[in-house]
């Protein structure tokens, strides 16, 4: 009978349950100036930013200008980390990831890396004259976004040392982030969680999902305190295993965050499920949700504020 497993289900729903509310402190983004990068990354001069072309060097020096002018740290080898390596098909890839740090105040050796994937596809065959893949949401509004959270590290200093990461190549397969995880300048066994953003900036329903906490359990709670302060979206864990929403369509290694959790590093990964615009040349920045984009990247702010003060230990 079903009711037999009523009491059952509560214990489980009460264990998941907060002791008391949490606090939601509000988080000033630059939504503005994330909407204003989004539309310049996206830009049809950028020509789909895919890797090793000139537009993709381009969106690249655009990312590493806003780092020096936020004045992030570097690390080993500066600014741009090159690597090079094969792609799916065993032919080169030759590409660039854009790196910038904020020191930790208080355990600076200790990291928390938050990631997005500047490139995107690049021209194709045209489709009612339009042949350019602008990727607006697949991930300028990602890389955008990361550049918004530096902004606002910058001047909300942070207990652990931040490291933002702008991944080149993902669409080749996350070749940029296994190249930068395979060489990482800092100890890997120092890195806390990776916090990867790949497209969040529309969806009709309204809903950004959490990948990550179905494999790494101890994020849950700092994962559902986010999900209880979340506004303007409905923030929900999925798409990371079964039992969960979505959790048939598994995108542990369909993004950047992918590197790291083959290295055993937690993550979480926000974003939402595929429009009709995906990988298409209809992914224009016109089509992104501007409330929906910034209340996603509020939402990721939150879940990095919360995590740097009380983090929780990797497995």
């Amino acid at each position: 009978m079903r009711g037999t497993f009523v009491f059952p289900l509560l214990l489980v729903l009460f264990a998941r349950m907060p002791a008391q509310a949490p606090s939601c402190p509000a988080l000033v983004i630059d939504s503005a100036g994330m909407m204003k990068d989004v539309f310049r990354l996206a830009d049809d001069s950028m020509r789909g930013r895919r890797v090793g072309s000139p537009e993709n060097a381009k969106a690249r020096d655009f990312v590493a200008a806003r780092f020096d002018a936020l004045g992030l740290d570097r690390v080993a080898p500066g600014r741009i980390h090159p690597f090079s390596t094969a792609g799916r098909n065993g032919s080169p890839i030759n590409g660039n990831n854009v790196v910038g740090t904020i020191k930790g105040t208080v355990n600076p050796d200790e990291y928390i890396v938050v990631s997005a994937h500047f490139d995107h596809i690049g021209v194709g065959r045209p489709v009612n004259g339009d042949s350019i893949f602008n990727g607006a949401d697949d991930n300028a509004s990602g890389t955008a976004g990361l550049m918004a959270l530096a902004k606002l590290f910058v001047q909300e200093k942070p207990k652990h040392t931040l490291v933002f990461v702008a991944f080149d190549a993902e669409e080749s397969g996350d070749v940029g982030s296994r190249a930068w995880v395979n060489a990482a300048p800092i100890v890997l066994d120092k890195i806390l969680a990776d916090v990867n953003m790949d497209m969040v900036g529309r969806n009709v329903k309204n809903q950004l999902f959490a990948a990550g906490p179905t494999k790494y359990p101890q994020l849950h709670p700092l994962v559902d305190e986010t999900i209880a302060c979340a506004k303007g979206i409905t923030l929900t864990v999925g798409h990371d295993g079964p039992g969960v929403p979505g959790g048939n369509d598994d995108w542990t290694n369909q993004s950047d965050q992918g590197a790291f959790n083959g290295k055993k590093i937690p993550f979480v990964y926000f974003g939402e499920e595929n429009h009709p615009d995906y990988h298409k040349v209809g992914d224009s920045p016109d089509r992104l949700m501007p409330a929906f984009y910034a209340a996603s990247v509020r939402a990721v702010a939150d879940f990095i504020r919360r995590f740097d003060a009380k983090p929780v230990p990797r497995p």
